[in-house]
């Protein structure tokens, strides 16, 4: 794939996890944006995926496609690859603050939807000026056959990146739902256990009445 539509093809993913995070498209996605009615499982996968999309995407940018802009020694881009580190920097900040405060342990935290909030907005900026600026001008300076050798190395160190993360993510899981599950055989030993006594509890005073 090319570079450049990697590049875009990520920042359209990212672009759909916010939504997910505020609720999601549609009809059902407003509304509950609107009630804040957001599921807080889906708030926290959202948030979940946003850091973890963010963390390889800003790695890829800055290992691979940066390095290769300044070759082009082109002035303009020089001052692009600069200020994206910069915008690179916040949205890391934003990411290390949100992986300390979870999502699913602050349901109803005003603090995290404020995070999320400047977080989007500083994405947002970054993909607004790569997109209407750097990018167009590598897609200049740079052949088809570069911008194509680029995304393979991309896309490669993509996967790499993601098989890093994926086995604490699956070693989250499974404590998660065992977890889960243990919370859950509590709950039923707990109703067994207040059954018995009742029925206990009714015997021992049907036997003293008789």
């Amino acid at each position: 794939m090319d570079a450049i539509e990697l590049i875009k093809k990520d920042h359209r993913r990212v672009e759909a996890l916010f939504a997910r995070f505020k609720g999601g498209g549609g009809l059902t996605g407003l509304v509950r944006r609107v009630t804040g009615s957001v599921p807080p499982r889906q708030r926290n996968s959202a948030v979940e995926s946003i850091c973890r999309e963010l963390d390889v995407h800003t790695r890829i940018e800055e290992e691979i496609l940066y390095p290769a802009a300044r070759i082009t020694e082109d002035a303009d881009v020089q001052k692009l690859v600069e200020e994206s580190l910069r915008e690179h920097a916040r949205v890391k900040e934003h990411v290390v603050w949100l992986r300390q405060h979870p999502a699913e342990q602050h349901p109803a935290d005003q603090d995290v939807d404020d995070r999320m909030g400047a977080l989007e907005q500083d994405v947002q900026h970054h993909v607004s000026e790569e997109e209407n600026d750097m990018l167009p001008r590598l897609e200049q300076l740079l052949s088809e056959v570069v911008r194509g050798a680029l995304g393979r190395r991309m896309q490669a160190r993509k996967k790499e990146l993601g098989a890093t993360r994926a086995a604490p993510a699956r070693a989250t899981a499974r404590k998660r739902r065992t977890t889960t599950a243990r919370k859950a055989t509590a709950r039923k030993t707990a109703r067994g256990a207040r059954k018995t006594v009742a029925r206990q509890t009714s015997r021992r005073k049907k036997a003293h009445a008789r």
